[in-house]
C-alpha cells in the first residue's frame, strides 16, 4: 500500500533498514521513507544458512549465530543494518577468509 501510495504521489522511496549510513540515503526530502526495522528476524538453517528479514541489523544475525559457533562476513558495526550493507558490497572482519557480505548472498 506504501509503495502504490508513492507511486500514485509521484514520491521518491528511502529504504531504511538499519538507518546507519552516513550519507543519508535511508531518507529522501519530501519523499517516503519506508522503515524496516520492525521486520528483523533471523533464523539459522543448518550450519551454512540464515533467512535474514529485511530490518535485521548485524547484531541481530550475530545474536542469532554466534551461539551456535557460526558467523558470517557481516559490517564492521553491529547497528548497520545487513540489507543496506549488502547490497553496498559489504565490508566486514571476515571479507579476507570469506568475502564480502554480498559474496555470501543466496538470495533476496
Amino acid at each position: 500500500a506504501s509503495v502504490n501510495f508513492a507511486r500514485e504521489e509521484r514520491l521518491a522511496i528511502a529504504i531504511r533498514s538499519g538507518g546507519h549510513n552516513v550519507a543519508g540515503y535511508a531518507v529522501c526530502d519530501g519523499g517516503l521513507m519506508i522503515d524496516m526495522s520492525l521486520m528483523n528476524g533471523v533464523r539459522v538453517a543448518g550450519l551454512d544458512h540464515a533467512f535474514v528479514e529485511g530490518g535485521a541489523t548485524w547484531a541481530d544475525v550475530d545474536a542469532a549465530t554466534t551461539p551456535l559457533g557460526r558467523a558470517t562476513p557481516g559490517g564492521l558495526i553491529s547497528a548497520t543494518g545487513v540489507a543496506g550493507l549488502t547490497l553496498s558490497g559489504g565490508i566486514g572482519w571476515l571479507r579476507g577468509s570469506h568475502g564480502l557480505s554480498v559474496d555470501n548472498l543466496l538470495a533476496a
